[in-house]
């Protein structure tokens, strides 16, 4: 394993059909930062409790039948699905050029996710169980990424909000192979916010990313307008009144995309 850099961002892994595409797309955002790129599989305690009770039956999806949530069968899958997440890091890491770490975790994923990775400035999370979309078209052979411009949406608010997002967005704006969508959300910009106009033309002074402003913040018509961008994934603030109030679930649950949340 290489040696840890300074930046890092954590791919949250608890899907064992989201773990591969969530790491490519880990990758190539780690890769245009140059920041260590982290594995942290999830071992939801919340099903872990749950397991021993009489009235709880698995539906077993290769010969569908019903059986006992069994703790042991459950740790023991767990482990296997972690094995292979690590796996799958590593050879993106690599073919990245990446440093790269991975660990276990177990907690609520709902209410714990914040203790997660308490030094990560980035956590890189995929729709709970829903297939990760793939824009860009895979690698054709080993060694090589996927050349296609990684299309970064990414939800703006008011200043305060946005102060770290946009130094990330500042570094990737640069980059020839990301292209950013950036979504304004209603009052995220004011006539007297004079801080944020000059910030966005300092990150795009040739308007060279589109800058698309959104009519209202009502989840349904929100997803709609994000779903037409057809990004690769979305980048948000960790303090966004968007993922405010909600458990983990309904807020990934209301967001088309993997989503990169910044700390």
């Amino acid at each position: 394993m290489n040696h840890p850099t300074i930046r890092r961002l954590t791919v949250v892994l608890h899907d064992k059909p989201q773990s591969q595409r969530l790491l490519e797309l880990g990758a190539r955002v780690a890769s245009q930062l140059q920041a260590e790129l982290e594995g942290v599989f999830v071992e939801d305690a919340a099903l872990y409790r749950l397991t021993g009770l009489p009235f709880l039956r698995e539906l077993k999806r290769d010969s569908f039948t019903e059986e006992p949530l069994d703790a042991t069968r459950l740790v023991k899958e767990w482990r296997a699905m972690a094995k292979l997440a690590r796996k799958a890091l590593e050879s993106s890491a690599n073919r990245a050029g990446l440093s790269w770490s991975f660990r276990v975790w177990r907690g609520e994923f709902d209410s714990d996710l914040q203790e997660l990775a308490l030094e990560s400035p980035m956590l890189l999370l995929g729709r709970l169980n829903t297939p990760t979309p793939s824009r860009y078209p895979t690698a054709k052979k080993a060694g090589t990424l996927a050349t296609s411009p990684l299309k970064l949406g990414v939800i703006l608010e008011d200043g305060k909000r946005a102060e770290q997002l946009l130094e990330a967005v500042s570094e990737l704006s640069r980059k020839p192979d990301i292209q950013l969508i950036l979504f304004l959300l209603p009052g995220s910009m004011p006539a007297s916010d004079t801080a944020m106009a000059q910030r966005l033309a300092e990150i795009d002074p040739q308007h060279h990313n589109i800058l698309l402003p959104l009519s209202d913040k009502d989840p349904a018509n929100l997803t709609i307008h994000l779903k037409a961008a057809a990004c690769d994934l979305l980048m948000i603030s960790e303090s966004s009144e968007l993922l405010q109030g909600q458990t983990m679930r309904q807020r990934l649950k209301g967001l088309p995309y993997p989503v990169v949340v910044v700390r």
